[in-house]
């Protein structure tokens, strides 16, 4: 890990995760691409999460008001690295995640936020019997955004930090959609895509607020504001051709 001037900056929001966190920690640490720093946000944390951070050293945040959002805004605010890259507790990348993503990216300048294919685990670690591939393509990415469908997996994705100066920060405003909302007010401005590798294994865990609705709410809000600017866009022009 690179200290001083890293690359990427890998944000983990960690609220009560010292079953998992070092597992997840150690798939961070062991990654063959080396230039990132590790930021770990604790999030009112009561169990051992922060001991667990001090032996990876990693770069310790804390952050008092409760919820995933504020900790990754925390996290972002700290933030170095010209990419961000995504983890949570309970999430295990394979060793060249980043490597593999960092290349992409520089091969491919015109793609701002790259995901890659994910194995989808229950509670136990094992995994599921529904399994997904996610599209490659900017456009049918963005097809798949549009119809209420997150093909960008959050604790897969690298992205360029410099998105957040048009998107805003995270928002609390979709509970359990911020990153399906980011990746929506990114569409306009920004290119996707995804790596054909499944390089994340995912821990699917119940919550019992989460509603598939809110998804739905998300993507309506979104397709009608687009379809506003569109018609705008369209008044607009036609006035300056006359």
């Amino acid at each position: 890990m690179n200290k001083s001037k890293p690359q990427v900056s890998v944000i983990i929001p960690i609220h009560n995760g010292e079953k998992t966190l070092e597992r997840s920690l150690k798939s961070v640490i062991n990654q063959t691409y080396r230039d990132f720093e590790v930021i770990t946000v604790l999030n009112n944390c009561s169990d051992n999460s922060e001991n667990i951070c001090k032996k990876f050293n990693t770069k310790i945040l804390h952050c008092n008001e409760q919820g995933i959002v504020p900790a990754l805004n925390t996290g972002l605010l700290n933030a170095q690295g010209k990419y961000i890259a995504r983890q949570d507790a309970d999430d295990y990348w394979y060793p060249e995640k980043l490597e593999k993503q960092v290349n992409f990216m520089i091969d491919n300048p015109d793609i701002d936020i790259l995901g890659t294919q994910i194995r989808i685990l229950d509670k136990n670690l094992n995994a599921s019997k529904n399994q997904e591939k996610r599209p490659l393509d900017n456009i049918s990415i963005k097809n798949c955004l549009l119809n209420a469908m997150n093909v960008i997996a959050h604790p897969s994705v690298l992205f360029k930090k410099s998105i957040f100066l048009r998107t805003g920060f995270y928002s609390d405003l979709y509970p359990f959609a911020e990153d399906y909302e980011l990746w929506l007010k990114s569409i306009k401005f920004f290119n996707f895509s995804n790596l054909p590798d499944i390089l994340v294994d995912y821990t699917l865990t119940h919550n019992p607020k989460y509603s598939p609705e809110i998804h739905k709410i998300v993507c309506l809000n979104y397709n009608i504001l687009y379809n506003k600017i569109e018609k705008y866009d369209y008044i607009h022009k036609l006035r300056k051709s006359r």
